[in-house]
């Protein structure tokens, strides 16, 4: 049962975010530099964010060459060339508000697996395509030398404006951040329904200690995949990401972030452990769910990857598992909608969640003023 000051205060907010992952701190802090005597909550269902925010694999990458060439056939040249420059420009603004070195950033390079010989003709084109946009031609061939590769990796094609962060710390960066700006988070706080409420929104939220309804003159949707439990006909589809981890080996002690099969599978080190994932497109519609869990059929498949790139003499153990949770659509480009006067909503992030979650937290700051 609530108390008078409770009923009467602590439940109302001139905004409430559902989603405590990378777009929701970002739309909540953004939001809050603007205003700054605005009571402002973030409702996370999760003791830790529920999507891929805390569980994905710290990759800043924006585009690689075989995945701007998927981009060019879906959404054509200005489209593609567009979304690599909302996804650097996030990736500034992300190491801007947190710094390199709170969140481990090291812009070590991301390499594209190339199993037969590169055309150098379509990398000048993507850097001819990028160069308007990013001051740079990030592409280049490099030798395959250097990272223990077995000879069935021909050559490498390198973005070398991309990197790696530590996931953890970025986070808790970006969560104090927050705090400090004034902002309540809730955690293990599950949204069950948003409602219209005179002039905003009433949100029930499921805690620990029973249901509570809290009120809102704006809501800020950014549940990614998730998103369709409130929006059931946004173009959203989930996708489900898995990640392994070696135990610690003293041959993974270079540096770099790898993508390979179009950017579907990917591999970096940290903390001298392997750490490969992906493998979604092996079973696709497996893997379309909101559920975690581990893909026997993908998790043989990356073991066997691990002998196709570094040798069965490597002999590479794994430490552990798991799954992150993101969301696809028709093409890459977020959705960043108002979906009424009193509820905007960003999702639909593409698997470049750490790239662009900044970008699109700032476009829902601007969406909430408008």
């Amino acid at each position: 049962m609530l108390s008078y000051w409770e009923k009467t205060t602590l439940r109302h907010f001139d905004l409430v975010v559902i989603g405590g992952g990378i777009v929701g701190l970002f739309t909540a802090l953004l939001y809050s530099k603007k205003h700054t005597q605005h009571r402002i909550a973030i409702l996370e269902r999760g003791l830790f964010p529920d999507g891929a925010s805390t569980k994905n694999a710290g990759f800043t990458c924006f585009g690689s060459i075989s995945e701007l060439e998927n981009d060019l056939q879906n959404i054509g040249r200005s489209g593609a060339a567009s979304l690599v420059m909302n996804r650097y420009r996030g990736l500034q603004l992300l190491r801007e508000e947190l710094g390199d070195k709170p969140i481990q950033y090291e812009e070590v390079g991301g390499y594209e697996v190339c199993f037969d010989s590169p055309s150098l003709n379509r990398i000048e084109f993507f850097n001819d395509l990028v160069e308007p946009f990013l001051g740079q031609r990030p592409y280049s061939v490099v030798a395959r030398d250097g990272f223990g590769f077995t000879t069935k990796v021909h050559a490498l094609i390198k973005n070398k404006l991309e990197g790696t962060v530590n996931t953890g710390k970025m986070i808790a960066a970006l969560q104090d951040k927050v705090s400090r700006a004034g902002v309540i988070t809730y955690t293990q706080s599950d949204v069950l329904q948003i409602d219209d409420y005179h002039e905003g929104k009433k949100v029930l939220v499921q805690t620990l200690d029973g249901s509570i309804e809290l009120i809102a003159t704006q809501v800020a949707l950014c549940t990614n995949a998730f998103s369709r439990r409130f929006l059931p006909q946004a173009d959203i589809s989930p996708g489900r990401g898995m990640i392994m981890i070696s135990k610690p080996h003293r041959a993974f002690s270079w540096k770099g972030s790898f993508h390979y099969h179009e950017g579907y599978n990917y591999f970096r080190t940290i903390d001298n452990r392997l750490l490969i994932g992906g493998g979604r497109h092996l079973d696709e519609k497996e893997e379309a769910t909101l559920e975690h869990g581990v893909n026997k059929k993908i998790e043989a498949s990356l073991i066997s990857d691990l002998n196709t790139l570094f040798g069965a003499e490597a002999n590479i153990e794994i430490d552990h598992a798991w799954s992150g949770i993101m969301a696809f659509g028709k093409n890459k480009t977020p959705l960043v909608q108002r979906i009424d006067p009193h509820l905007v909503a960003g999702m639909r992030l593409g698997g470049m969640g750490v790239a662009i979650g900044a970008n699109v937290g700032d476009a829902l700051a601007e969406l909430l003023d408008s």
